[in-house]
């Protein structure tokens, strides 16, 4: 069933890509980076940019979109790095374009950029911050799933230091006013969703998904 979906989503993409997105999200064990988070960020892609963006900007940011998690590793600290390489070496586009590309992916590392595109890549990576909270609190528990390998004590950490670094970065400056919001609002809601979280994991007692489950 998801192989036949991707093939209908991505049918216009060179065949090679196509065959790698069908291996790497029909199937996928992952709990939150799986084709359900692809399909998020082209629906916001669509929904909030598609009138405002040119033929260009989207396609790249479509391409980035499928793409920026196509080799992902729990345990790699080059993902992304990884990810970006393989569609630079089977697009042929031109060169702004494959640099735009390449920022866009790249910026999913860090989630800091000054660039106006990879900024916009950010802001569709990162807006299950600002979810509402039950939705946030699916997302937090996938993520730990995704980690399940390692002990709650490490992941604790970790995971703090994850939410730390994603507080100091100024969130969806483009996304807020694209959804007609105040231009702090999705910030404010994604800083309450990573202090509730950060919360739980700091002063709670029991497993994560217990901290996390209600």
């Amino acid at each position: 069933m998801f192989a036949s979906e991707i093939r209908r989503l991505t049918g216009d993409m060179p065949p090679l890509i196509g065959a790698l997105l069908v291996e790497r999200f029909a199937a996928s064990p992952l709990a939150y980076h799986n084709l359900d988070h692809v399909r998020h960020l082209l629906e916001q892609l669509q929904a909030h940019f598609a009138a405002v963006l040119p033929e260009r900007d989207r396609r790249i940011l479509r391409y980035a979109i499928w793409l920026h998690d196509l080799f992902y590793d729990v345990r790699a600290p080059d993902n992304e790095r990884r990810s970006a390489d393989i569609g630079l070496a089977l697009l042929q586009w031109p060169e702004d374009e494959m640099r735009d590309f390449e920022a866009c992916v790249m910026a999913t590392k860090g989630h800091r950029t000054e660039e106006r595109l990879p900024q916009v890549m950010v802001d569709l990576d990162l807006s299950i911050l600002a979810a509402p909270r039950e939705e946030y609190r699916r997302y937090a528990l996938a993520v730990r799933d995704e980690y399940r390998g390692y002990a709650d004590a490490i992941y604790r950490t970790g995971r703090i230091r994850v939410l730390d670094q994603l507080c100091d970065v100024p969130l969806f400056r483009l996304l807020s006013p694209a959804k007609g919001l105040a231009p702090d609002e999705l910030e404010r809601r994604a800083r309450d969703n990573m202090r509730w979280e950060q919360g739980r994991l700091h002063h709670g007692v029991g497993t994560i998904e217990a901290l996390l489950a209600d």
